[in-house]
């Protein structure tokens, strides 16, 4: 393997590799992004998932966000919404077989974008192993417009543009455009305190335990009047 594959290996596998001093100022801002995707055991369903936390937020100066879709670039829905007294925290968690993680840093109006796909493959072991893999991975992206600012009217339809070493404009394939848009807007949100990619609905990692139900109905027999 080669130092530059080695490379894009842990960037699949952790996120956008961003100098210390870049995010030292992230820190000192107050942003909290954690790209990190976990492998998770669901102990009464004996089974093994994955663990996402969209997080981020932005100020004037610069912006960091990570987000999750579906593998066909469709939204997901939540398991867990995070409400936070700090803005530019954690947001939303996800539990879910397969992640399209969507992270994007912005300084000022230079954008960097990472699309990756994680999902487990399970062999002999017990534990199943992480496998993740680059979609997109854009540098230096520009976009003029100020969404944090004078031109925030235009969230949520503007994104980047970026260019190959050639010149040519080098955009994500169209199935990300939409998550591509939002995580724009997100890494612009400034003070944000909500969810930019996941979405409230019925997560399909979270049934509700049979011994739990039948537990819940003892209850409420219990606390009836005779």
């Amino acid at each position: 393997m080669t130092t530059q594959e080695s490379r894009l290996m842990t960037i699949a596998r952790r996120g956008l590799s961003l100098p210390a001093e870049t995010r030292e100022q992230i820190r000192k801002i107050g942003i909290l992004c954690r790209p990190q995707v976990e492998i998770v055991h669901q102990q009464r369903a004996d089974q093994w998932k994955l663990r996402g936390e969209e997080s981020g937020g932005a100020h004037q100066l610069l912006g960091h966000y990570v987000g999750f879709v579906s593998v066909d670039g469709e939204g997901l829905a939540w398991l867990q919404r995070v409400k936070n007294f700090l803005p530019n925290g954690v947001h939303a968690v996800v539990i879910a077989n397969e992640l399209v993680r969507v992270e994007m840093f912005r300084y000022e109006t230079t954008y960097q974008l990472l699309i990756s796909r994680h999902w487990l493959r399970r062999g002999d072991k017990e534990r199943p192993e992480l496998k993740s893999r680059i979609l997109f991975l854009g540098r230096n992206g520009s976009l003029d417009t100020e969404l944090w600012g004078k031109d925030a009217a235009f969230r949520g339809g503007a994104m980047p543009h970026f260019y190959a070493r050639s010149g040519e404009l080098a955009p994500p394939d169209t199935t990300w455009a939409n998550a591509t848009f939002k995580i724009t807007e997100a890494a612009s949100c400034c003070g944000c305190r909500h969810s930019h990619l996941l979405e409230a609905g019925i997560s399909s990692s979270s049934p509700v335990p049979l011994e739990q139900d039948e537990q819940q109905f003892e209850f409420e027999r219990e606390g009836m009047p005779a």
